[in-house]
C-alpha cells in the first residue's frame, strides 16, 4: 500500500472513477490513494434460493441484473432467448449462489457471474455474446459448446474469465463434453478465454475443433490429472482440424500430467502465436506438437521437467509451413529424447535461432546449447545467466 503523507489541512473525500481522490481544502497540492472503491452492484431484481431463474430470466429486460441469494436453485435453462443489451445473472453482493448447472440453447446476449456451478454448462446449437465471468465450475462438464455447423449455427463472441474449473470429471460411459474443462466444437469463434485456473480434468483442458479467432490467456493450469482410467487422450489443448488466429500466451501450466501439453493437428493453420508461456513439468509426453502452418511465432516460452520436449511437426500429405518464428525459447531437463526436434521438411519452414536448451538440440548460429539451468526461483523459472533476453517472464 501506498503511503500518503498527512498533513494538518481539513479533507474532502471524493470518489472519482475507480479511485478515492483526497481533495484538499487548503492550497495544498492533491494526492491519490491507490485503493479502488468498494464495487457497488445495481440488482434489479432479486431471487432467493429456489425460484426460478429460467422464468426470471426470459421476462427481464436487456440490460437488467438479477441478483441470486445465498442457497441453491435448480438448473438455469433458457431457450431462444436473446437479450440487448445482456441480461446477466449472478451472486448478490456477498453471496455465492448455487445452480446445479446451465443449458443454454440459441442464448443471445446473456452474462453468468459469481456463481456455483455443481453440473457444468452447455451451449448449443448457436449462441452470440455470451459471458462466464468468475464462476466456481464442476461435473462431469466444464464449459461445452457445440456450434452445429450442420445446419447452418455459430457460436460466436464468448468471454470466459476469471473463473475456476476444476474436478471435471464422470463415471460410466463418456457423454457429449463429459470430463473438459472447456470444448469448443463445430463451429465455434471468437472466443476469449483470460484469468482462468483450470484444475484436474478427466479429458483435454481445453479442445477445440478448427477454431478462428481463439484467445487464450494469463490462464493457471494445474493437475493432478484425472485421466486415471477413462478411455480418453489427454492434452492441454487439443485442436483437431486446422485453425486461424490462434493465440496462447502468458499461461502458466505446472504438473498437469496429460500426455500432451499443446496439439495442433490435422488441418490447415495460419496465424498462430504460442508465447511467453511456462510449462512447468506439464506432461508425461511431449510439450508441444504443432502440426504446419502458415505464420507459427513460438517465442519466449520456458519448457522444463518435460518428458518429450518440443517436436515442430510435419504432416508429409499436406501442404509445407511458412513463415516460423521459433525463437528465445528456454528448454531445459526433458527426460527423455530432444529438448527441440523438427521432422520431415518442418526444419526450413523459418527461423529456429535464439533459443536455449540443455542438451544439444538448439539450433541457430546464435542459440546456446548444454545451458546448465540457473532460475531466478524454483517455481517461478525465469532464466538467468542468458547472453540474450529468452524465455517466460511473468506478466
Amino acid at each position: 500500500m501506498s503511503r500518503v503523507r498527512l498533513l494538518l489541512i481539513p479533507v474532502a473525500l471524493v470518489l472519482i472513477g475507480g479511485g478515492i481522490k483526497v481533495a484538499n481544502e487548503g492550497p495544498s497540492s492533491t494526492t491519490t490513494a491507490d485503493r479502488p472503491a468498494p464495487v457497488r452492484i445495481h440488482c434489479d431484481r432479486k431471487l432467493h434460493a429456489g425460484a426460478d431463474v429460467s422464468r426470471a430470466i426470459s421476462r427481464a429486460r436487456g440490460g437488467d441484473v438479477i441478483c441470486l441469494g445465498k442457497g441453491s436453485y435448480g438448473e438455469i435453462v433458457a431457450t431462444r432467448v436473446s437479450k440487448q443489451p445482456a441480461v446477466t445473472v449472478r451472486s448478490a453482493p456477498g453471496a455465492r449462489a448455487r445452480v446445479e448447472g446451465i443449458v443454454l440453447t440459441d442464448p443471445v446476449g446473456l452474462n453468468f457471474v459469481a456463481l456455483k456451478v455443481r453440473d457444468g454448462v452447455t451451449v448449443t446449437p448457436s449462441a452470440a455474446n455470451l459471458a462466464f465471468l468468475e464462476n466456481d465450475i464442476t461435473g462431469p462438464t466444464g464449459i461445452y459448446m457445440f456450434g452445429d455447423y450442420r445446419i447452418g449455427k455459430r457460436i460466436e463472441n464468448v468471454q470466459i474469465e476469471g473463473n475456476r474449473i476444476h474436478d471435471i470429471d464422470y463415471s460410466g460411459t463418456q457423454g457429449a463434453g463429459y470430463g473438459y474443462g472447456i470444448e469448443g466444437v463445430g463451429d465455434v469463434r471468437g472466443m476469449t478465454i483470460r484469468d482462468n485456473t483450470i484444475q484436474s480434468t478427466a479429458s483435454d483442458y481445453i479442445q477445440s475443433a478448427t477454431p478462428v479467432d481463439w484467445v487464450v490467456d494469463r490462464n493457471t493450469f494445474l493437475g493432478p490429472s484425472l485421466l486415471a482410467d477413462h478411455e480418453d487422450h489427454q492434452d492441454l489443448w487439443q485442436i483437431f482440424g486446422g485453425g486461424r488466429r490462434i493465440r496462447f500466451t502468458n499461461n502458466v501450466a505446472r504438473d498437469t500430467e496429460t500426455q500432451e501439453s499443446l496439439l495442433f493437428q490435422e488441418g490447415a493453420f495460419s496465424d498462430v502465436v504460442v508465447e511467453n508461456n511456462l510449462f512447468d513439468h506439464d506432461s508425461r509426453g511431449y510439450t508441444c506438437q504443432i502440426y504446419q502452418s502458415t505464420g507459427l511465432v513460438f517465442r519466449d516460452n520456458t519448457v522444463v521437467g518435460s518428458h518429450w520436449g518440443c517436436l515442430f511437426r510435419d504432416q508429409a500429405d499436406e501442404p509445407p509451413g511458412s513463415g516460423y518464428q521459433v525463437e528465445r525459447n528456454v528448454f531445459a531437463d526433458t527426460q527423455e529424447g530432444a529438448d527441440i526436434s523438427t521432422e520431415g521438411r518442418a526444419g526450413e519452414w523459418g527461423n529456429y535461432d535464439y533459443n536455449v536448451s540443455s542438451d544439444s538440440s538448439a539450433r541457430g548460429p546464435h542459440s546456446l546449447r548444454r545451458w546448465k539451468p540457473s532460475w531466478t526461483g524454483p517455481t517461478s523459472f525465469e532464466a538467468q545467466r542468458l547472453p540474450f533476453a529468452a524465455g517466460y517472464r511473468a506478466p
